[in-house]
């Protein structure tokens, strides 16, 4: 008679999470990336803000929010169509929950009536129908220079405050 040695052997194969986890990327990646992009808002018709970007990047996960990177303008419109003002930033985002926008970096805003302001961080609350900051601004006009540390405006830039402000103004006395 013949014998036959049968030997089996189990193998378990088990993961551990924390080594998966090292393994998959962890990092928020976006919803879509568009080159080259124009969003329009409009309210009852009327075009009110025109965005232009290079990169636009949507996030939906925790955060919902816009990106845009590689140079963003952005023009606020009247209600006639007319443009008030312009915003150019290399960067910003829009935090979709709370309809705030943040641009960054090289920020200059422009209005129809000559008046540029610089600075490094404008945030515009469309809820509240204003642009502001706590960083240096320069605003500089046809006849004056004024910087300060924050600043204050509606969106077509007409009327504005800054905060701790310096700068050369032309005052104009009259003669009575």
């Amino acid at each position: 008679m013949r014998r036959f040695l049968f030997i089996l052997i189990f193998y378990s194969c088990s993961n551990d999470p924390n080594l998966v986890k090292d393994f998959i990327v962890q990092e928020e990646l976006p919803v879509e990336e568009i080159e080259g992009a124009e969003i329009l808002h409009t309210e009852n018709g009327v075009l009110k803000v025109k965005i232009v970007a290079n990169t636009i990047k949507r996030f939906k996960d925790i955060h919902p929010q816009l990106v845009f990177s590689n140079g963003v303008e952005v023009a606020f419109y009247n209600d006639t169509g007319l443009v008030k003002s312009v915003l150019k930033a290399l960067n910003a985002s829009i935090d979709e929950f709370n309809n705030i926008m943040v641009a960054s970096n090289n920020v200059v805003l422009k209005s129809s009536e000559e008046k540029k302001l610089e600075t490094e961080e404008l945030i515009w609350d469309q809820n509240k129908n204003k642009i502001y900051t706590d960083k240096r601004v320069i605003i500089t006009t046809a006849t004056e220079v004024i910087e300060g540390d924050g600043f204050n405006s509606n969106p077509d830039f007409s009327q504005y405050s800054i905060s701790k402000i310096n700068g050369t103004f032309n005052f104009k006395t009259t003669n009575d």
